[in-house]
């Protein structure tokens, strides 16, 4: 669900993922063993090489029909139905834990934040999460200061940060990353220049 809430659409008769092709290449790879594993459908893959997408596409009006009715997803553009995570998820820890990692590993970002110092260059790393539904950005909020984290809202309500680096890296060690991109990111070595 945090996935689909993240880079997912639904149409009438389709589950679409669109993932960078380059940055998300070993994140599309566990997409589609995922999609395999919960419902025994290997997604289609196209490559949109102007915009440098994958997508990674089902067609079954079933699954379509069991992601809306029974998961609470909608079809659609998200934006315009300012989508949220589910109440039955906000309802349970484990499934908050899940789905905050699925919205991280699509519509989130670690990023290595540098500064200066008398001539000495430092870096530490921040967290982000963005979307256009402030609903789901009140959710992600909530939820993070229910693990016990100190959410940060940007002036314009699209991004929700994560500034502390000790809080970066308890957040990879309780909520964790499913996308390898941000672990490289995170075990970047320091630089202090």
């Amino acid at each position: 669900v945090g996935i689909m809430l993240g880079d997912g659409g639904i149409s009438k008769y389709q589950l679409t993922i669109s993932l960078n092709h380059e940055d998300d290449k070993a994140y599309g790879i566990f997409v589609s063993k995922t999609i395999e594993k919960l419902f025994k459908i290997k997604p289609a893959k196209y490559r949109d090489v102007k915009n440098s997408i994958d997508d990674f596409v089902v067609s079954r009006r079933e699954l379509v029909k069991f992601c809306v009715d029974k998961l609470g997803l909608k079809i659609g553009n998200k934006i315009k139905q300012q989508v949220d995570i589910p109440e039955w998820i906000k309802n349970n820890k484990n499934f908050k834990k899940f789905c905050l990692r699925g919205l991280f590993d699509t519509d989130g970002c670690l990023v290595i934040h540098k500064y200066k110092v008398n001539d000495k260059l430092y870096t530490y790393k921040k967290m982000n999460f963005s979307s256009a539904s402030p609903s789901l950005i009140v959710s992600i909020m909530q939820i993070l200061k229910e693990f016990d984290f100190k959410p940060r809202l940007s002036h314009n309500s699209r991004n929700v940060w994560i500034d502390d680096q000790r809080e970066v890296g308890r957040y990879l060690k309780i909520i964790g990353s499913s996308n390898p991109k941000h672990w490289k990111r995170f075990w970047r070595r320091r630089i202090v220049g």
